[in-house]
């Protein structure tokens, strides 16, 4: 009965928390918003749960974690501080994405030292929404650290993909020109990318089999 409640308490504390301790496990989850019945996608309330949760992980072993992430996207600067989190992280770090990894999600993927898609994962790339308001000069300079996320948010992209896909290592592009070929790919609005077409350019590792070494 003991080993039975035990079970339970760790069921219910992955529910709770997002985080299988015993296993390093992250679960990255969006929340449901029970005033507007959807998600809200990457929040402040993502962010702070997954930073306390690697940091307990981070200072209880040096064993690798793997991270289970599906989303929508959402806020820049809360996915920023998820893959700052993973990025500074000193335990390697393997994100497993499924379902569809789209806008916020598809940088945070990036910050893995693996990146895995399962295989009907859809992945998509924008250049996201701004959110600029406010007065005239407030507006304006919102407008220039808008500009500098999106370029930072290219340079993200480009690093990964010119040293890992295959596309472009065939091509022998550059790193200015895998840049430049994001931003066309992006300039018509959101660029979708089966799990296949994801590994091929190096938006991602591999895709997941049940053969696969996790």
């Amino acid at each position: 009965m003991k080993m039975a409640k035990e079970k339970t308490d760790t069921i219910s504390d992955i529910h709770d928390y997002n985080l299988d301790l015993e296993n390093r496990i992250i679960y990255l989850h969006e929340r449901e918003d029970d005033s507007q019945n959807q998600s809200p996608g990457v929040d402040f309330r993502m962010s702070q749960n997954f930073v306390k949760n690697i940091n307990i992980l981070q200072n209880s072993s040096q064993e690798p974690i793997t991270i289970y992430m599906q989303t929508i996207g959402g806020d820049w600067h809360s996915g920023m501080g998820i893959f700052d989190a993973i990025k500074s992280c000193s335990c390697k770090i393997t994100l497993i994405g499924y379902g569809q990894i789209c806008s916020m999600g598809t940088i945070i993927m990036q910050a893995a030292n693996r990146r895995i898609l399962m295989p009907s994962c859809i992945f998509m790339c924008h250049y996201g929404i701004s959110e600029l308001s406010g007065d005239y000069l407030s507006a304006h300079n919102y407008a220039m650290i808008d500009r500098h996320n999106m370029q930072t948010m290219v340079d993200i992209y480009a690093e990964k993909c010119h040293r890992t896909g295959q596309y472009f290592k065939e091509r022998g592009d550059s790193l200015s020109k895998v840049k430049s070929y994001i931003k066309r790919k992006m300039k018509d609005g959101d660029w979708y990318l089966t799990a296949e077409q994801s590994v091929h350019y190096g938006f991602a590792d591999c895709i997941f089999s049940k053969t696969l070494k996790i």
